[in-house]
């Protein structure tokens, strides 16, 4: 009976990623005449664009499933990004330490905001603001206005490798399963996220606890930032919070992930859900649709989704209570006939 439940759980999970991928499939070759992957470099973008939604999906839903929705989060990335790669090319070295430069300055400006929210106790989405507008500066200022340009520069072909990729978010997968569900880490979020004030009550240093949501929330949008810019090869210095949309377009897949990683984990069903809609947007694009109808689409997706979401339990009740209505009709009529008799 568990071995079933369990093909079921993976049928479950594949059908995802396996039904959009048929869908698109079909609607390119009838429209367009074309298949959804028509090269090995429709193969290698898929790729990229999965890891790179999986992994800020990863880090938005440390703090968002905490009820703490951090608006800095972009100008985190577009920072840690910009001067790690402006430390490691002033220094000569690789594309490995452009990466490792990238994360340390996430984890520390991840923890920096984590430790004035704990200390001012301003609300998550202003303090994400403030601190968004003061972080998208520093790399402004380090850049002196020129943001980040890799294009021909020796040393970073490693980080355009699509086996170096998968196996970087592979790392990413199993490093947010092993915290969210084996470490004490994990089983703090998950008491937070019932109530914070009974897990207050409880024992648990719920500021630590946030403390280190953004700061892991930092490290990961920043080697996002990383796998983002090593294929673009320019990554633009941008004031205003105009470094926010890069990481919000990324609210999705973490939403359908949490609901697919029901019958998985949420590592695996964030990964699925964000080849899920990759898989969608690639399919629009081969329509030959604007950026901006792609755009609409995916978000007329994501509304219905979250209506099915809130809905979900409406639905569920209904069916249960079509089944206690049929149970009751059927013990009055054996009631019934049982008088009869």
């Amino acid at each position: 009976m568990q071995y079933s439940k369990k093909i079921k759980d993976i049928l479950f999970t594949l059908a995802f990623p396996a039904v959009m991928f048929l869908l698109m499939e079909m609607v390119c070759l009838a429209i367009k005449d074309r298949h959804l992957l028509g090269s090995m470099l429709d193969v290698k973008t898929l790729v990229r664009n999965t890891g790179i939604a999986a992994i800020i999906s990863f880090a938005l839903s440390f703090n968002l499933s905490c009820g703490r929705f951090d608006l800095s989060l972009g100008a985190q990335r577009l920072a840690g990004t910009i001067l790690g790669g402006v430390l490691a090319l002033r220094l000569g070295l690789s594309g490995i330490w452009l990466l490792l430069f990238a994360l340390a300055f996430g984890l520390l400006f991840g923890f920096l905001t984590g430790v004035v929210f704990i200390i001012t106790r301003v609300p998550p989405m202003v303090l994400g603001i403030g601190v968004g507008l003061v972080l998208e500066c520093i790399p402004y200022v380090a850049s002196e206005g020129k943001g980040l340009n890799l294009f021909g520069r020796p040393g970073m072909e490693i980080l355009t490798n699509t086996a170096f990729v998968v196996g970087l978010v592979v790392i990413v997968g199993i490093f947010v399963s092993v915290v969210m569900n084996m470490t004490v880490f994990g089983y703090e979020m998950r008491a937070i996220q019932g109530s914070q004030v009974i897990a207050r009550n409880s024992g648990i240093n719920i500021f630590k606890h946030a403390v280190l949501c953004y700061t892991l929330a930092g490290g990961l949008v920043c080697i996002a930032g990383v796998m983002d810019v090593s294929f673009t090869t320019q990554m633009s210095a941008t004031l205003g919070l105009a470094s926010i949309s890069a990481v919000t377009a990324n609210m999705f897949p973490m939403i359908l992930g949490g609901y697919i990683g029901r019958r998985s984990n949420q590592a695996i069903g964030v990964i699925v859900a964000a080849l899920t809609i990759k898989l969608f947007s690639y399919g629009l694009t081969n329509l030959e649709l604007s950026e901006a109808n792609t755009n609409v689409a995916n978000m007329i997706l994501f509304i219905a989704v979250l209506i099915f979401l809130a809905n979900e339990s409406v639905f569920q009740r209904r069916r249960e209570e079509k089944e206690r209505i049929a149970q009751a009709q059927k013990k009055k009529r054996e009631d019934d006939s049982a008088i009869a008799q």
